[in-house]
């Protein structure tokens, strides 16, 4: 098959938690759609302050920061705002690390009190600019800081968090910031880290392995399961926190690292010398069912696509000519790199549309079309969904329903529907920005409403009733059900309602009936067909 890789060169897309990577004036981000380079408002303004007219701030950093983040959200956010209201807002936010402070704008003039008190005073930027506007935050929280010792008190960090939070609110639930160390944990956790490949819990001593993972520096040391980390590099770990024992255990790939280790079938602890790696988290994990390859998906990071093609082709060479479908289980799967979840449905269809996004901005407005080959020449296969499958994870769902080219078996998906931009900032943090929304193949809206199952497993009892109600009793019924979920193209809220409340998701302890479902249609050449009629494909349209 061939690859996807010129239709989406130089981009990653990213949903529930990541983003859309653009071209930008201080470096690139490490996830997501390129954008040409936006930018370059150099404009200059001129803020006095009302008690200290001679104050001037040095903190270049947080100048940068919040132009760089006023001038990305009024280019490319999903919707229009202007930078005057993010910044007014960002500025209230400092109230929450000195309440009694209150920033009010009068026409042209921008306060800022303390118990009443002025404080500091500014000259209002033009509407839009970014710069000037970044520049007058910037000075009117160094006037602050003069005037509170909270405010003084306050690292960089803090104040970026409590001003971005400020003007975030009144974006959208998924629009984030994230700090430099959650920047880069969620960074790790997109394209990997370097690390040595075993998985941990707390242990009195340290830490305990939990898992080696297969081909790792770790195994190739000797490291086993049971083992009890006890010191890094010399350092001792008894006590410490096991986000701290990662992080002495993660650095620099070829790096050497040394793990003390005690084993229960030896008296004297000992050293292993590790090398660290490149790791990317494993996502995907295969298992024969009879004759059902069953492979769950837990979420779409930088190899997911990868995985699941090897994953395929492992059962292929387990099975060989038993092997009568796939069972692909993305529930709960929240899921993340959006080109993951084109280039994982791309491996079963052989021609169509896969996905669409459109937004505001001109760069957000792309087509995802297959590339010709199907890595399992039209196996039969089944995806389960619930709930809590959501973003990249109904990508792959609708496309692969959408194209007839698999049954849907569960409930609703979440219905996350929009795509994040990640923007690297000047301190290594990041900002999570929606600028688009997704639409499947055959062009509904997936937010809120999510994707409709073929087989809802809502109310079932036993796979028998539900199987004769779903393949003949309510046959007709179900399609006008799945032709009515593709007119709603537009917030339309009573016809929205009439598809949250279709099929809803309702957890349940104990048997899965999802795959027993799963099983039996793909291991039945007709109730197969009969389940992919329910939803007929109009892809393309």
């Amino acid at each position: 098959m061939r690859s996807l890789s010129s239709q989406l060169r130089g981009s990653i897309l990213c949903v529930a938690d990541c983003g859309v990577n653009m071209m930008r004036r201080f470096n690139r981000a490490s996830c997501c759609v390129r954008l040409v380079a936006l930018f370059g408002m150099l404009f200059v303004v001129s803020a006095c302050v009302a008690t200290a007219p001679n104050t001037v701030s040095q903190n270049n950093e947080l100048r940068e920061m919040f132009s760089a983040a006023f001038s990305d959200i009024h280019d490319i956010y999903l919707d229009p705002i202007d930078v005057n209201i993010l910044a007014m807002e960002g500025l209230n936010g400092l109230s929450h690390i000195e309440p009694a402070a209150v920033l009010k704008r009068e026409g042209d003039d921008v306060q800022f009190r303390i118990n009443g008190t002025l404080v500091g005073r500014a000259v209002a930027p033009a509407t839009n600019d970014s710069d000037a506007w970044a520049k007058t935050v910037d000075i009117l929280i160094a006037a602050g800081k003069k005037s509170s010792s909270k405010l003084r008190n306050s690292d960089n960090e803090r104040i970026y968090k409590v001003v971005f939070s400020g003007f975030l609110k009144n974006l959208d639930r998924y629009s984030r910031y994230a700090g430099m160390t959650q920047a880069r944990r969620d960074r790790e956790s997109r394209n990997g880290f370097g690390g040595v490949g075993i998985s941990i819990k707390p242990d009195a001593a340290g830490a305990r392995i939990v898992r080696v993972s297969r081909n790792s520096p770790a195994l190739r040391a000797g490291v086993q399961k049971g083992d009890v980390i006890t010191a890094v590099d010399g350092a001792p770990l008894a006590g410490e926190p096991l986000a701290k024992v990662v992080d002495l255990l993660r650095g620099p790939i070829g790096k050497k690292v040394a793990i003390s280790l005690h084993r229960a079938s030896q008296t004297a602890p000992f050293i292993a010398v590790v090398s660290r790696t490149r790791i990317i988290p494993d996502t995907v994990f295969y298992e024969p069912r009879g004759t059902v390859a069953y492979i769950r998906v837990t979420s779409f990071n930088q190899d997911t696509a990868n995985q699941l093609k090897k994953s395929v082709r492992k059962a292929q060479r387990h099975l060989g000519p038993s092997l009568t479908g796939l069972v692909l289980d993305l529930r709960n799967n929240p899921g993340g790199l959006l080109t993951q979840a084109v280039e994982a449905a791309d491996l079963f269809i052989e021609y169509g549309r896969i996905s669409s996004t459109t937004g505001r901005h001109q760069d957000s407005v792309q087509r995802f079309e297959s590339t010709q080959g199907d890595i399992t020449s039209g196996l039969p296969i089944a995806v389960l969904i619930n709930g809590a499958s959501a973003s990249a994870a109904e990508i792959m769902a609708a496309a692969l329903q959408d194209n007839a080219r698999a049954i849907l078996v569960g409930s609703n998906s979440f219905g996350k529907g929009t795509v994040q931009t990640v923007l690297r900032l000047p301190n290594d943090g990041e900002l999570i920005l929606t600028w688009a929304r997704l639409l499947a193949p055959s062009g509904y809206v997936l937010h809120r409403l999510g994707v409709l199952p073929n087989i809802c497993t809502s109310e079932a009892r036993d796979s028998e009733s539900l199987l004769k109600a779903a393949l003949v009793e309510d046959l007709e019924r179900q399609r006008a059900a799945f032709s009515r979920r593709r007119m709603v193209r537009n917030r339309k809220i009573a016809a929205e309602k009439e598809v949250q409340t279709s099929c809803p998701w309702r957890p349940r302890q104990g048997e899965d009936i999802d795959i027993d479902i799963a099983k039996r249609i793909l291991e039945s050449g007709e109730m197969y067909k009969q389940a992919v009629a329910i939803s007929a494909p109009i892809a393309g349209s």
